[in-house]
């Protein structure tokens, strides 16, 4: 699937990582590389890399926060237009691979997913047995 989405991405000079960094600075409303990191679970240097590259493409920027160890990364005006185009192309294909499954298995399928991700966030805290 993210082979596909990069494909689809192509044309506007990202891949399915750099998506990823954007979907979650747009649904955190803005959030810090180590924020980032831990939502994707992947490490600090790579995030770094992605933002980096991010940043080159002048789609987002930094803010202040009260700690001033720590940038807030929000997307920029050029960022919310790229987001808003790719979220389009990466939803219709979303929607294309699910339109010829039955609604109820997609909402029984959401829903273990949901349980399985909230799980690994138990897990990951250490509280798995509450």
């Amino acid at each position: 699937m993210s082979d596909e989405i990069n494909t689809l991405l192509v044309p506007y000079k990202l891949n399915y990582s750099l998506w990823q960094v954007l979907f979650v600075i747009e649904d955190r409303h803005g959030c810090t590389s180590i924020e980032i990191a831990d939502y994707l679970n992947v490490s600090k240097p790579s995030i770094a890399k992605r933002i980096h590259s991010l940043m080159l493409l002048n789609v987002l920027q930094q803010v202040e926060t009260d700690d001033k160890r720590q940038k807030k990364l929000i997307l920029s005006p050029t960022g919310r237009e790229l987001f808003k185009q790719c979220s389009h192309v990466v939803d219709e294909f979303e929607s294309r691979l699910i339109q010829t499954l039955d609604s109820e298995q997609v909402k029984q399928s959401t829903t273990l997913l949901q349980q399985l991700t909230d799980q690994l966030e138990k897990s990951r805290r250490g509280d798995l047995h509450e």
